[in-house]
């Protein structure tokens, strides 16, 4: 997900010192400033950064009603910083990763971890943050982790007072609570079997998923990391995953409007949001701008690297055995040196089983 900043640095501008807010949301607001301002001197202003939004944890890892709030909702406010323009992976996104990846996240991240994070979900930056009780206020601090080198390059803090309910918000914490663990503890894993000949494509990470979940062709391999569907929403969030098979850089571009999906129960779904990672063609009358000739609307994802594309969906709610069959187009550019050659291709997956939650 993108930032495209159109505010200046100067009207970004605030003390060094550790600012303290009034409330909770004041206390985001003022981390968001932070981080537009941090990760755009970071990556420059010539190529507009991308990040992740990890899990807020409190200093011995575990996670509450409070640091969950802070997690889910220091997104609006980085949408906000950025006037409106700013796209994330989000938690419920980025947890897949970690699942799929087996890394159990205890508040730190190892610098292979941040790393391989980058090369799947296509970001800049991953954006994990502490809690801290100290006296009558509760320290918020924000890290950004660049996924080049997977190294801490910057911090973002701010302090808000233990007023109203935040006491009982941080009273029940556990690592259960975090998402990335199971009540136990122990690192939450695939149920999925391995897939018949995926491994000779090169791709450890394709390597788990069923063969319903794989969509293979001469240059790439597609494939359904995760899907999970909430029956007390009808919620439902994808991520699929791109793979680079061939020995030559390749343009992908993903097509919002050719994506088809059913519950298996004879209802489509409806497309809610789109996220980042692959990026979107939405002129369907000028596929020549989306192969790879305009950064803009396709990816170059190099020999035997991988792309996401995460989106989410809205299905009937309280689905009992939903099987999802998906489908959309890409546009595909075999060979990024030869911008004339591409063509369209449909991509699909056939009844596959979602985590149901």
């Amino acid at each position: 997900m993108r930032f495209f900043f159109a505010t200046t640095l100067a009207s970004l501008a605030f003390p060094l010192q550790v600012l303290a807010a009034a409330d909770v949301d004041g206390s985001l607001d003022e981390i968001a400033i932070q981080i537009v301002e941090r990760t755009e001197s970071r990556i420059g202003s010539t190529a507009p950064p991308s990040v992740a939004i990890s899990t807020f944890t409190h200093g011995d890892g575990t996670c509450s009603q409070l640091s969950n709030y802070v997690t889910e909702f220091v997104v609006d406010s980085l949408f906000n910083a950025g006037q409106g323009n700013v796209e994330i992976i989000e938690r419920s996104q980025l947890s897949a990763i970690f699942r799929e990846l087996e890394l159990v996240y205890d508040g730190t991240i190892a610098p292979d971890a941040a790393q391989r994070v980058g090369e799947i979900s296509g970001v800049d930056a991953l954006i994990t943050g502490s809690l801290i009780e100290f006296g009558e206020e509760v320290k918020l601090q924000a890290r950004l982790i660049a996924t080049n080198d997977g190294k801490l390059f910057a911090t973002a803090r701010s302090d808000f007072p233990v007023v109203g309910t935040i006491g009982q918000m941080m009273a029940k914490r556990s690592r259960a609570n975090c998402g990335f663990v199971k009540a136990d503890g122990a690192p939450v894993e695939t149920s999925e079997a391995p897939a018949q000949g995926s491994a000779d494509k090169g791709s450890s990470t394709m390597a788990t998923l069923s063969s319903s979940r794989l969509y293979e062709s001469d240059i790439f391999v597609a494939a359904v990391s995760s899907i999970v569907y909430s029956k007390a929403t009808g919620d439902a969030s994808f991520a699929i995953r791109f793979q680079n098979t061939s020995d030559k850089d390749i343009g992908l571009s993903y097509m919002p409007s050719s994506l088809s999906a059913t519950d298996g129960n004879g209802s489509f779904m409806e497309l809610s949001k789109n996220w980042s990672g692959l990026r979107e063609c939405y002129n369907t009358s000028a596929l020549g701008y989306c192969n790879t000739s305009d950064p803009k609307y396709a990816t170059t994802l190099p020999a035997q690297k991988i792309a996401q594309l995460n989106f989410s969906m809205i299905a009937e709610k309280e689905l009992v055995d939903p099987t999802i069959t998906l489908a959309f187009e890409l546009i595909v550019t075999p060979d990024t040196s030869e911008v004339a050659s591409y063509d369209v291709r449909s991509v699909n997956f056939l009844d596959v089983k979602p985590d149901i939650r």
